[in-house]
């Protein structure tokens, strides 16, 4: 077995997760940091932030999955299957979590590990020995081009070599929009990883240890995680809070500004394209400015007309309760 192959390096510990139960691999997970968690800690992804892995971590809040990742791990053994045959190498999966000895919150639990005897070209890299391989699936192939692979993935794959001493990665990726597979030989980076290391030691130490939150991003899936967070139905709050609303208070009041502004340079713009038409009135206008391109085009929309249905009787049969939480903020007068 190769994952063998990698405890003779003797950099880890090995976690045979082959007979987990989900909610087991959950909790395993918020032990230490993962590859997963290695871009977000160093602001390299946009759905991921600092915050969003301390609250995994301290088992606030996690995200679940969506249909995206459901696609991933249901194609990630044919995506597999091709990357041999494309290759003509053996990858083998991994049946658990490596975990570093001299880090021990550092963890690396990735998609296989392949061999190579003697030397082999691969992506235009020549490669020898012991590897990993790392599945992706992308809709549109974003951040992906002939030799480069999103941040945040380049991050997930150092980590992983800085947990286990590997030297090299595969990453396949299949971009859905093309029905494209690509592969990118990505080899260890020492400097990358030395800054990887000392990021999430402070993370771990001065975030998750000592129960001290990250400071919020605005992003908005991190904004889904902290809404989520138990409430009591009375809080008090200290004077840091109100200094904050009063900040927040002058932005909002900036941003309705601004907005109001950029509204009304979209009716300017709106008047200069009726008044070139001449009288005309097509239902799709364009106009290209420079650069610029505007349309304004007709369309139309089909809603359900909630009130027949009601007056039908058939309303409550078809309706079902969406459940969310409401944040308002309201100030007092005088």
């Amino acid at each position: 077995m190769l994952y063998e192959k990698v405890l003779d390096l003797g950099n880890v510990h090995f976690t045979d997760t082959s007979k987990y139960t989900h909610e087991q691999w959950l909790k395993l997970r918020t032990t230490g940091i993962g590859g997963s968690d290695a871009g977000a800690i160093l602001g390299l992804n946009k759905y991921s932030t600092p915050l969003s892995v301390y609250l995994a971590k301290k088992d606030f809040a996690s995200f679940e999955g969506n249909k995206a990742t459901e696609w991933g791990n249901i194609l990630e053994d044919p995506i597999r299957q091709k990357a041999r045959a494309d290759l003509g190498i053996e990858i083998e999966t991994v049946p658990g979590m490596f975990c570093n000895k001299e880090h021990e919150f550092m963890n690396a639990n990735f998609d296989g590990l392949v061999f190579v005897d003697g030397e082999k070209e691969i992506a235009g890299s020549v490669v020898s020995g012991l590897g990993g391989h790392e599945i992706k699936t992308s809709r549109t192939g974003e951040g992906f081009t002939n030799d480069e692979v999103p941040d945040s993935y380049y991050a997930q794959v150092q980590h992983y070599m800085a947990v286990t001493g590997l030297s090299w990665f595969v990453l396949t990726v299949f971009i859905f929009d093309q029905y494209e597979g690509r592969h990118y030989v990505i080899p260890r980076n020492d400097d990358f990883i030395a800054q990887l290391i000392d990021r999430e030691t402070d993370f771990w130490e001065n975030n998750v240890l000592a129960d001290n939150a990250p400071s919020p991003t605005g992003n908005e899936n991190e904004l889904e995680l902290v809404k989520s967070l138990p409430m009591a139905a009375e809080i008090e709050l200290d004077g840091d809070c109100e200094t904050m609303l009063d900040e927040k208070e002058v932005i909002d009041a900036q941003i309705k500004d601004l907005q109001a502004k950029s509204d009304a340079i979209k009716e300017q713009i709106l008047m200069r394209m009726s008044a070139a038409s001449n009288g005309e009135n097509a239902e799709k206008a364009t106009a290209i400015i420079g650069a610029w391109k505007v349309t304004y085009n007709t369309q139309t929309t089909k809603r359900v007309d909630t009130n027949a249905m009601k007056k039908a009787g058939i309303y409550e049969a078809y309706a079902k309760d969406s459940v969310s939480r409401v944040l308002r903020i309201t100030k007092s007068k005088g």
